[in-house]
């Protein structure tokens, strides 16, 4: 590719950081999440009054996880929906921050997924790989 100016060159590098954000990085982020999830909800204790729905529309559901473009890279927010057709309350506020019957405490999925991150550096290499499939080569 040819550029005319910095300007050109430099939209369009963070045009294919963004776009690998929303893809390569989100992904690794929803499996590290998944992993999170079993390791700090479904592990914790067995439910006696419901069916865990797991990968099944469930807390664990990549396919609930929904990615969203802020400044400087992505969020990703966990929307798996309560199984009880109530829309009143969260079940990723739920599990986090209120405990639910038989397990009183919060279990923050999110925090152990941050420190995951930070331990195995995959969202970094996800950003490597993903540059480097759009032409970009990064060290």
């Amino acid at each position: 590719m040819t550029f005319k100016n910095l300007n050109s060159l430099c939209r369009h590098i963070e045009k294919q950081i963004q776009d690998t954000m929303v893809n390569e990085v989100a992904d690794t982020v929803k499996d590290n999440m998944t992993e999170a999830v079993h390791t700090s909800v479904y592990d914790a204790y067995s439910p006696q009054y419901y069916n865990r729905r797991m990968n099944n529309g469930g807390l664990s559901d990549t396919q609930n996880m929904e990615v969203t473009e802020i400044q400087n890279g992505i969020s990703v927010h966990n929307a798996a929906p309560l199984d009880n057709g109530r829309n009143d309350y969260d079940l990723d506020d739920i599990i986090v921050n209120r405990g639910v019957l038989g397990y009183p405490q919060g279990r923050d999925f999110y925090a152990e997924t941050a420190d995951k991150l930070q331990e195995n550096q995959e969202h970094t290499e996800a950003l490597k790989q993903g540059l480097k499939k759009r032409g970009i080569e990064v060290e």
